[in-house]
This record gives C-alpha cells, sequence and structure tokens, in this order.
C-alpha cells in the first residue's frame, strides 16, 4: 500500500514537473571575496565531476544562471576553492558563497529539497545527540575502568539508539515522499534492516528519475542485498579447506550455521572472533556451527589467523580476497559479513556483533525446544 501510494505522489510530481521543466531553474546570489578564475556548474558522473556551463559574475559581485536540465545533483564549483553540492529539481536557488574559502561560509535559499535535508539533520541532532554523547562519555569512562559489564551494557544501550534513529529517519523520508532529498538520506540506513523500505524507495526513484547512475547504483544495491535477505536459502557454497578438500555449504544441512566472511588481514573481524568462539563452544552441544570463509590472499597468513583467534570450526577459502567465488554469490564488497542459517539453510538474522549473535541464538534454540 505505501508504495502505491509513492507511486501516485509519482504521478503527480511527474505532471506538475512537465508543466514547468522548459523553463528551467534560475540560480542566483552573491559571492564575497571572489577570487582569479572561473565559476562552473559541473555534472556529477561516476567518480568525477564533468564542468557543464560557466557562470558570468557580475561587477556587484553577484551572478544569474538559467540551468536547463535534468533534476538531478550538480556541484556549482566557485574557483576550485568553495564548491557546494545542489539538488536541482523545481525551485529557483538563491546560494550565496564566500569565494575564497573552502571552509568558509555559504547560504542556499529556495530549494524545498534542500531545506527537508537540512530540517532532517537538525530534527535528528536534536533528538538524539545528547543522548549518543552522554552515552560515549559512559562506554569511555567504563573502558578506562576495565568495568567491561558496564562498558557491555552500555553497548547494548548504543546500539537501541541506533535502531531509533534509523527508525527517526524511515518515518522522515516517508514524510517527505520519492525526491531526491529522500535518495540521499536513505544512504543513512541499514539496507538489511529495512531491506523493503529501501528496495521500494529505490525502484520509484529509478521510475522518476531515469538515467541518473547514482539511483541505479542503489537499485543494484539492492538487488545484490536480496540475495542474503532474511527468509531465502543461502546460495551454495563450494570452496577448499586448508587441507584442500572442497566443503559445501549445503553439507551442513541439520545444523544451524553461522557463516561468518571475514580474512585475517580484517582488524574489525579479528575483534568480532572472540565473541564467535564464545557462541561456538556455548551452542556447539546444540547443534550450531561455524562456517569461516576467508577473503584472505596468503595461505600462511590466514593459517596463523585460525591458530591465533583459536577458529575451531570448518574453514574454506580459494584465497582471492574479495574476487572470492563465495564473496561474488554473496555480493560482498566489505567484512565482517555474517549471515545465521537454519536447519534447513534458510536465512534467519544477519550481520550479528558483540551479545548479539549469543542471545539470537539463545532464543532460537528456547523457540526450538519448545516445539
Amino acid at each position: 500500500m505505501k508504495h502505491l501510494l509513492w507511486m501516485v505522489i509519482l504521478v503527480a510530481c511527474s505532471q506538475s514537473k512537465s508543466q514547468d521543466q522548459e523553463g528551467g531553474i534560475l540560480i542566483n546570489g552573491k559571492v564575497d571575496n571572489p577570487q582569479i578564475g572561473i565559476i562552473t556548474i559541473d555534472k556529477i558522473e561516476p567518480g568525477k565531476f564533468v564542468p557543464m556551463d560557466t557562470i558570468v559574475l557580475n561587477d556587484d559581485q553577484t551572478y544569474s544562471y538559467h540551468f536547463i536540465g535534468k533534476p538531478g545533483f550538480y556541484r556549482v564549483n566557485f574557483y576550485n576553492k568553495q564548491m557546494i553540492t545542489l539538488i536541482l529539481d523545481e525551485d529557483n536557488i538563491t546560494l550565496n558563497v564566500d569565494g575564497s574559502n573552502p571552509r568558509g561560509k555559504y547560504a542556499i535559499e529556495g530549494s524545498s529539497e534542500m531545506d527537508m535535508i537540512t530540517k532532517f539533520n537538525q530534527d535528528l541532532s536534536t533528538t538524539f545527540q545528547q543522548r549518543e554523547q552522554d552515552l560515549n562519555s559512559k562506554f569511555v569512562q567504563a573502558k578506562q575502568d576495565k568495568n567491561e559489564s558496564l562498558a557491555e551494557k552500555i553497548r547494548d544501550e548504543y546500539n537501541v539508539l541506533v535502531n531509533q534513529k534509523q527508525e527517526f529517519t524511515v518515518n522522515y523520508i516517508r514524510s517527505i515522499g520519492p525526491n531526491l532529498a529522500a535518495f540521499q538520506l536513505v544512504n543513512s540506513l541499514d539496507k538489511d534492516a529495512h531491506f523493503d523500505f529501501i528496495d521500494s524507495l529505490a525502484n520509484v526513484l529509478n521510475a522518476k528519475y531515469p538515467g541518473r547512475f547514482y539511483i541505479a547504483d542503489l537499485v543494484n544495491q539492492m538487488k545484490k542485498a536480496a540475495i542474503t535477505k532474511v527468509g531465502k536459502i543461502a546460495p551454495e557454497i563450494e570452496l577448499p579447506d586448508p587441507n584442500g578438500e572442497l566443503v559445501r555449504l549445503s553439507s551442513f544441512k541439520g545444523k544451524v550455521v553461522l557463516v561468518d566472511f571475514w580474512a585475517g588481514w580484517c582488524k574489525p573481524c579479528r575483534q568480532e572472533n572472540p565473541n564467535v568462539v564464545k557462541a561456538y563452544h556455548q551452542f556447539k552441544s546444540k547443534g550450531f556451527t561455524v562456517l569461516g570463509v576467508s577473503l584472505d590472499r596468503a595461505k600462511d597468513k590466514w593459517l596463523q589467523a585460525i591458530k591465533d583467534d583459536g577458529l575451531e570450526w570448518t574453514q574454506v577459502s580459494d584465497l582471492n580476497y574479495f574476487q572470492s567465488k563465495a564473496a561474488q554469490a554473496y555480493g560482498i564488497n566489505a567484512i565482517p559479513f555474517s549471515i545465521l542459517l537454519d536447519r534447513e539453510g534458510r536465512i534467519i538474522a544477519k550481520n550479528l556483533r558483540g551479545n548479539d549473535l549469543e542471545n539470537t541464538l539463545t532464543s532460537f534454540f528456547e523457540k526450538e525446544s519448545n516445539l
């Protein structure tokens, strides 16, 4: 129903825009401390900015530029010093800047979508900043006092706060509808925790703003995320263990399996390993195990990391880094990454960190024992 609502909004916006698009957008303003050089409006392309046109500064340091182009993200470059990214969609914009300082003052007026982003940031800060700072201070103090139990409790409280910020973001995006401001804000969301919402929004935005590579990238990211969506059967993995024997993920059917993508060179992975070791020893008698899938490149370093961290479970790797067959099949571009599978090989959770793995397994086995 929410997807349908967005589609109705999309049609309405598209009809309104088609009436005004021929007129283009007026960008004007004043440049304090103008420099020698040029002012350009740049198109944002993958990995680079491409100048589209120059903006002429008047003798009184004002300018007025008539932009005719597709709605999207653009950059105004003042003398290669002050560079401001704008959303150009329907609204005329006033942009005043200090042309001498990359961190100098600037002010944007008239853009409803830029105003939406500003309001979001202000509301987010008002609602959460002080609580976040307090938790950070308490966590640092607990670590200094070597009070690990308190530090873990504060970490759990912080995770709750993170989830609240995510829900706040989702609700705000829903309130403004599918536009370029929503696209910018949605990138701060956890793509696994809010898969359906982000996937729906990405497709609506792609239809509303066709040909924008950054929106197409989000659509492709969600296609990759769909591979490991909770509720799906995990793709097969077939890789050699340290002895060269091929191991298949499907051979673990009947066990509860954590598929753990990691590497010896990955510091966050190594920091998480003690939590996995603890869970492994706590629940292995109930049928829990781990399949470690390493994205290492050097076998000796891989094996040394296994030994140093006490990883007693099955380990596999083709030593091909992120080009590993398994990493490619799962659409992985960052580690640590893990999925928890039930006894049928179905994904029940993703990227459990800290106590979350232990808590999830406790809940799973309790439910299982009550069946």
